[in-house]
């Protein structure tokens, strides 16, 4: 999905979603946690030092242990300004993976109108995994996570991909709807599958493997190595720094192909915002 925005909306987006960027950082550092940029953000970096001009978000991710530790010290530690917004924290929240989201804000997107979730602006923070170096065996485990956790996000809402544009197949809606009313039938089923999600996920925690990836989420795109993830170095993101893997070329090429040549408009994507809340302010209203 995709909107081209008013140039001044799209600057103040970024810049909010910044400042939660940089309290994450300061985090990690106080805690000496590891983390990267990762995906569009990790692009943006690299090939326009800050934002994609015409993205809305910022995804960061972290190695399983330095994930769960910050997930431990966010809801831990009392914050007027910021949220963690993880399945423990947020009942109707159907995703696998921690957002840090800033209180009194609003960035709705159009697919999540229906999701009844919280919506203040927020940055993606994803946990890299490990995986099996046989690579029979990885496909076997991100088969198995991904079923599991398609069944989390369906004990949880009830639309498939709430709000798409693209249309979803009425099978595959019957089918979801029927799975989301049996479920509701099981005391503490969307608890119970989601402990289930993460047996699968640190199935290889305690495993020297040589690699790992981003099981809540196409994990065969975004398999990384075990020394791209070690050694980091700091790039301009915007007015500020972020930590980037060193060998970020292997990485990108890997996922993007030829990275540094932009993607024509109609295969561009961003989140689609139908209403935002800057800090302080009313909520505005935007175009369809």
């Amino acid at each position: 999905m995709y909107r081209e925005y008013d140039e001044k909306i799209l600057t103040r987006i970024k810049n909010t979603e910044k400042d939660i960027l940089i309290y994450f950082q300061d985090i990690c550092e106080k805690y000496n946690l590891k983390y990267f940029a990762a995906f569009g953000t990790l692009l943006g970096t690299i090939r326009h030092g800050g934002f994609i001009p015409w993205d809305d978000d910022i995804d960061v991710a972290m190695p399983r242990k330095d994930y769960n530790r910050f997930l431990e010290i966010m809801q831990r530690e009392e914050n007027s300004r910021f949220s963690l917004q993880i399945p423990e924290t947020d009942s109707k929240y159907h995703l696998t993976f921690a957002k840090l989201r800033m209180k009194n804000t609003k960035f709705l997107e159009e697919r999540l109108v229906e999701a009844d979730a919280q919506e203040g602006f927020y940055i993606d923070i994803f946990p890299y995994d490990n995986i099996p170096d046989d690579e029979k065996q990885a496909k076997a485990h991100m088969k198995k996570c991904a079923l599991w956790i398609r069944l989390f996000s369906v004990s949880r809402i009830k639309e498939p991909q709430i709000g798409s544009r693209g249309g979803i197949d009425v099978f595959v809606r019957i089918i979801w709807y029927v799975l989301y009313y049996l479920l509701k039938l099981i005391p503490s089923a969307d608890k119970r599958i989601w402990k289930k999600c993460n047996k699968y996920f640190t199935m290889y925690e305690n495993c020297d493997t040589n690699r790992s990836t981003l099981l809540v989420s196409e994990p065969e795109k975004w398999v990384i190595y075990k020394k791209e993830m070690e050694q980091l170095e700091k790039r301009q993101f915007e007015d500020i720094q972020v930590a980037v893997p060193k060998d970020y070329d292997a990485v990108l090429k890997r996922n993007y192909n030829n990275y540094m040549e932009l993607p024509p408009k109609e295969e561009r994507v961003n989140h689609v915002p139908v209403e935002v809340q800057f800090p302080g302010e009313e909520t505005i209203i935007l175009k369809k």
